[in-house]
Order: C-alpha cells, then sequence, then structure tokens
C-alpha cells in the first residue's frame, strides 16, 4: 500500500508525536509498505491508498491545512483517511476518517464530538532504540522471554557455569545467556565447553542456553545491552580476583546472584550470595522470587506491550483495509 502520515512537523525534530510517526513509518516500510512522512509544505495530495493525520484535524495550529484535509476526504472516499488524535484541542468539524485515540482519555473527550466508533491505539515505543540496544541482541528478542540469566564469562572451568545450569532446570521459564566462546587456544576450554553441552542435553536446558559467542564474537556494546535485557547476573565461580561483571551489573541496575567466596565480599553492591553446595533448587527460588527480579520482567513486559512493531502489526495494519476487504 501506498500509505501518507502527515503532521505539522516530523523528525529529526524533537516530540513525542513526532517519534511515534516515525516509528509507524519505520515498521510499516519493513511490513512492505510504501510510506512518506509529509509536514505541510511537503502535502500536495497524490495517488495513496492510506492517509493517517496526526492531530491536523484535533489541533489548531494550522486550521487553513485543516479545513484542506477535511475537504480531501470528503472528496477521495476511496482513500482509506485516518484521523489519529493525540490531543483534543479543536473539533469543530469531524473529518469523514477512521478514528483513532491514543488512549482510553483521549477517546473520551473525542466522543464528546462524535459518535463515529473511536479505537484505541497505543503510541508504541522502540524500546530497543531508547536503551541503546545493539542490531544482534535486539534480534534475540529477549523480550518475548520470562526469565533471563545472564553470565559474562570465558570458558573456564572455575567459572562453574554447570552450575547455572543445574540451576536453569529448575527455572523452566527461564533461558541463561552465555557471552563467551570457546577459546582454539586453550585446550580445556574446548574440552569444557563439550562437556557443559552435553550436560545440558542431558538436564533438557539445551535449547535455553545461550552460548552467544558460538557463532561470533560479542562486542563490548552487545555485552551492555545483554545487561539492558537481563533479569539477573548469575556468577557462580569457585575462584575470582575480583569479579568485574559484579559491578557492571550493579551499574546496570541488574540484581546480582553470586557464590559466596571472598572476592566476591570485598567487590559484589547489594548481591545475594550463595554457596557454592547450595541446592540449585533453592537457588532457584530465591532468584524467582526476589523483588528486583520480578521489576526487571515487569520492565520487559512494558516492552512487550507497548512495542511499536507489535502495535502497528496488531492493531495499525488492520485498520489500512476497508471494512469489506478480504
Amino acid at each position: 500500500m501506498r500509505i501518507a502520515i502527515l503532521h505539522y512537523t516530523k523528525l529529526p525534530v524533537i516530540g513525542g508525536v513526532e517519534r511515534v510517526i516515525g516509528d509507524q513509518a519505520k515498521v510499516l516500510s519493513v511490513l512492505g509498505h510504501e510510506v512518506e512522512v509529509l509536514t505541510r509544505n511537503e502535502w500536495h495530495g497524490g495517488s495513496y491508498d492510506v492517509v493517517i493525520v496526526h492531530n491536523v484535524f484535533t489541533m489548531p495550529f494550522d486550521l487553513a491545512w485543516t479545513a484542506e484535509l477535511i475537504q480531501q476526504a470528503a472528496e477521495t472516499p476511496h482513500i482509506r483517511w485516518i484521523n489519529w488524535v493525540h490531543d483534543v484541542r479543536w473539533c469543530e468539524k469531524v473529518p469523514p476518517a477512521v478514528h483513532v485515540a491514543v488512549s482510553e482519555v483521549r477517546k473520551q473527550e473525542y466522543a464528546r464530538v462524535t459518535t463515529d466508533p473511536i479505537t484505541v491505539i497505543p503510541n508504541g515505543v522502540d524500546a530497543g532504540n531508547v536503551l541503546g540496544i545493539m542490531e544482534r541482541v535486539c534480534g534475540l528478542k529477549l523480550e518475548n522471554e520470562a526469565l533471563i540469566l545472564l553470565q559474562p564469562t570465558r570458558f573456564v572451568r572455575r567459572k562453574n557455569i554447570e552450575l547455572g545450569l543445574r540451576v536453569l532446570a529448575e527455572l523452566p521459564e527461564a533461558i541463561y545467556n552465555v557471552t563467551a566462546a570457546p577459546d582454539p587456544h586453550q585446550d580445556d576450554g574446548i574440552v569444557y565447553f563439550k562437556e557443559l553441552g552435553e550436560l545440558a542435553q542431558t538436564l533438557g536446558v539445551r535449547d535455553r542456553v545461550w552460548f552467544l559467542g558460538e557463532t561470533a564474537p560479542l562486542s563490548d556494546a552487545d555485552v551492555r545491552s545483554l545487561y539492558q535485557m537481563a533479569d539477573a547476573l548469575f556468577f557462580p565461580s569457585t575462584a575470582e580476583g575480583y569479579g568485574l561483571p559484579l559491578i557492571e551489573a550493579a551499574l546496570h541496575g541488574v540484581p546480582v546472584f553470586c557464590s559466596d567466596i571472598p572476592a566476591h565480599r570485598e567487590v559484589a553492591v547489594g548481591a545475594e550470595f550463595f554457596a557454592l553446595d547450595e541446592e540449585p533448587r533453592l537457588i532457584a527460588a530465591r532468584i524467582r522470587e526476589h523483588p528486583a527480579v520480578k521489576q526487571r520482567q515487569q520492565r520487559r513486559g512494558l516492552m512487550r506491550r507497548l512495542s511499536c512493531e507489535g502495535i502497528v502489526r496488531e492493531l495499525l495494519e488492520p485498520l489500512l483495509l476497508p471494512p469489506n476487504a478480504p
């Protein structure tokens, strides 16, 4: 479809509506539509299938343009006109269009001036862009996971990744992100990696432990993105000289669950410590029930619920077709 999106201004002008429009245009383009974002000076009509008008019908910034668009909508019923209501400050004339409000509050306000149906579609958010998530990590779709454990580590036996696998087996809703790749210069690292794969298979968690460095090395920016998406740092080392990920996780606001060893006691900030011989099911229960972990899960739930991509696919795209379309 050929789609025009109209507003008084557009990116790079910074504003909430401008950002929403930019995100809508990006997702609609990915879905295969031909999309143009146009302001007053750029709009000259055209052979569009759909015209989405953001706020121009309901805000008195350029009433001459508002009147022109209302007339054009009346004269081109073959075009699907969508009146996207962010604000209601002018409503002397209701356009012949499909009405969309960004919230129930705006729907109620606009319902005072029209008996036409009004659909509520919330403003979506490109969380990856807001949080600076790298493309590789965005592609993992971690926002769709229920619980995410992260261990930034190399394949060295003292990192005790096998305990992470046993805890994972007690958390059927979780995935376990391990950042390293087996080091070809360390024979035991390759052997250890193979052993971990076999243990994961035995425990039935092979599809839920993601050895992310296995296909290609992760950049520092990728690892920062993984912190942004994690619900908990899991760091079960049997020995450390320091434990830098404990500091990194704290700086990212990620709850830390780590082994009770001297180096961790020295550097960890607000961590939950566990004994190396503590039962995996008990560690798993502590992770699942921790308030900070639940907050991180709620945060990612918000990312899912207000995903711009999901909103456009599920709520906006169906509105592009007339009601009698197949």
